[in-house]
């Protein structure tokens, strides 16, 4: 066997996970990592594995593994066992091969198979129906098998399972393993070992946006990519072996990335009263809330819309600009630019009309509408007073109405009014607290409310 191991990465997001450690620890281009430099990293692993905090967190990756079976798991030298078995999988790689019969990376052939103590989320021997075609194991070659004990370097604790992290961004990868492996670093140094990285939450759509603000948060340039991001959500326990798969939409992450600085506090605000059932003011630090249910977050991986949470009817208040407002619907929900335009002018010009004429009762009818009929019967009288004050100056064209306000009419006409009311209330909240038709509130007292 050649020393030089020519890995590449698979698609899978198990092997992937492993080299992104390990090239990582080694501070290595994934395709110089060597065969002496996984039997180094390998005598590592068996004794961080073996820590008590460590060898924990391997019920939920590696059952009946060595590290967790109760005939080896309290030997005292169960890191040199462990190692053993690592051994037996570097001492049985063999070639690369134009074509292999591995799952994992097509390129060498199976000299045995594996199942669930090595491989997460395959079979046992009885359970000969998790395998291809009913065998007892699962092909994959031993360097695969071996990538795969170092995945859990980089693997996000969350609620008793594991979350492991996917991207065709090597970018996105590498930022990751290393922020994992800089969390195992501190633990050496402190002489405190944790297990996996652990930030605490234990909801997988809060843990998922607080990977993603990490990577935003990172420093790296953004702006012209477009990462996939899968979430692998699972474990691999005896009893209940599950897993869950959630894809952050690449629309989702680009509107994130470009949420305008000025805007970057009015967003986290908005994040944060998102959060429900939340006693706020019990509230001491995030941890109290934290692992709560978020509109925002779980509206953004369903694909439903967030809209209605930027403003507030009550207080007749927007949380944030228009800007903002105006990147969402253009990044994530692909709105035409012609219509975002053509709304807020059409936003402006009812402004202009309910102060001018001190008719709050206007504004009053447009929330209320609760149907499309209604809804442009609403903005018809509006049309109409305008003309009978002698204000010929048109709310909107017939094609505004027809391509940009309501082009697919009933279908459409709960965004235009939210982008509506969004508008006309950052243009009129002052005035509307200086009219008194509605009172100035406090963030603190908005989160109360809700």
């Amino acid at each position: 066997m050649s020393d030089d191991l020519n890995i590449v990465i698979t698609g899978n997001p198990f092997i992937d996970s492993g080299i992104y450690a390990l090239a990582t620890k080694l501070d290595k281009n994934i395709s110089d990592i060597t065969l002496e430099d996984i039997k180094i990293e390998s005598e590592k692993l068996s004794r961080l594995y073996t820590e008590s905090s460590w060898k924990k967190d391997m019920y939920t990756i590696f059952p009946n593994n060595v590290l967790t079976n109760p005939a080896s798991t309290n030997k005292s030298d169960l890191n040199e066992i462990y190692l053993e078995k690592l051994n037996d999988l570097i001492n049985s790689i063999g070639d690369v091969q134009e074509s292999g019969s591995c799952m994992g990376c097509g390129r060498r052939n199976v000299e045995e198979v594996f199942r669930k103590d090595v491989i997460p989320l395959t079979g046992s021997n009885s359970l000969v129906n998790f395998f291809s075609f009913g065998n007892s194991g699962a092909d994959y070659c031993s360097l695969c098998a071996l990538l795969v004990q170092f995945s859990p370097l980089i693997m996000y604790h969350c609620g008793g399972k594991m979350i492991v992290l996917h991207s065709n961004s090597r970018k996105v990868m590498k930022f990751w393993a290393k922020k994992a492996i800089r969390n195992i670093e501190v633990q050496k140094s402190s002489g405190e070992f944790e297990g996996c990285y652990n930030k605490g939450i234990t909801r997988p759509t809060n843990a998922i946006f607080n990977i993603i603000s990490q990577v935003i948060d990172s420093g790296r340039k953004w702006r012209n990519e477009t990462p996939s991001f899968n979430f692998y959500y699972f474990t691999n326990y005896n009893q209940n072996p599950e897993l869950d798969i959630f894809t952050l939409p690449t629309s989702v992450f680009k509107f994130l990335t470009e949420i305008p600085i000025d805007d970057r506090i009015n967003w986290n605000f908005i994040i944060k009263k998102s959060y429900k059932f939340v006693k706020w003011d019990k509230v001491e630090s995030d941890d109290d809330y934290k692992n709560n249910p978020n509109t925002v977050y779980n509206n953004l991986m369903e694909g439903k819309s967030i809209l209605r949470l930027f403003y507030n009817i009550k207080f007749k208040k927007t949380y944030c600009s228009w800007k903002l407002v105006e990147s969402y619907m253009k990044e994530v929900w692909n709105m035409d630019k012609k219509r975002i335009e053509v709304i807020k002018d059409v936003g402006d010009r009812l402004s202009d009309y309910i102060k001018n004429n001190d008719d709050p009762k206007s504004l009053n009818n447009l929330e209320r509408a609760s149907n499309y009929n209604n809804f442009r019967n609403i903005l018809r009288k509006i049309l109409k007073n305008k003309i009978s004050k002698g204000d010929n100056e048109l709310l909107f064209t017939y094609d505004d109405y027809v391509n940009y306000l309501f082009p697919e009419g009933n279908m459409t006409w709960r965004e235009t009014q939210d982008l509506l009311l969004f508008r006309i209330y950052e243009n009129l909240h002052d005035w509307l607290i200086e009219k008194e038709y509605v009172v100035e509130v406090t963030e603190d007292e908005i989160l109360e409310e809700d």
